[in-house]
């Protein structure tokens, strides 16, 4: 079983996704739509695009997490949640975009029901931005 699936693999944040990954212990797969891009990256890649439902459950179906970091997310986000859920893999994404929390919630109780976290925004601004206004509110007296 692949543990953990990045999407969008030859862009600048998931490659540093992946050396994180890789520092932590983890083996990712590395995935996008272009293969002879992918090719040159060290580890297991799997291309597909997002217009074909069958071909994403094939490369999905042995994945428990996977980590969307190909934009623009208006046009990635529901291909890779739909299939995401459809599979059973738990979705995360590095976009801060509206649109993006707007349909996690509105597939929300499909995802439940498969027991899939959708966290779209998992990334950048909006972790970061969390933990310092909670660490401001820790300080405020």
């Amino acid at each position: 079983m692949s543990w953990l699936m990045i999407y969008g693999a030859t862009g600048y944040t998931a490659r540093l996704a992946t050396g994180y990954a890789k520092a932590a212990g983890l083996d990712p797969v590395l995935a996008g739509r272009d293969a002879a891009a992918l090719a040159g990256l060290d580890g297991e890649t799997r291309a597909f695009t997002l217009d074909d439902p069958a071909a994403m459950d094939a490369v999905l179906s042995d994945v428990t997490v996977l980590l969307n970091c190909a934009g623009p997310f208006l046009r990635t986000a529901e291909p890779l949640m739909r299939a995401a859920i459809r599979n059973g893999a738990h979705y995360l994404d590095i976009a801060a975009e509206l649109d993006s929390y707007r349909l996690a919630e509105k597939l929300d109780g499909e995802a439940a029901a498969r027991g899939v976290m959708l966290l779209p925004g998992s990334c950048g601004s909006v972790a970061m931005l969390g933990c310092l206004a909670a660490r401001a509110i820790e300080t405020v007296d």
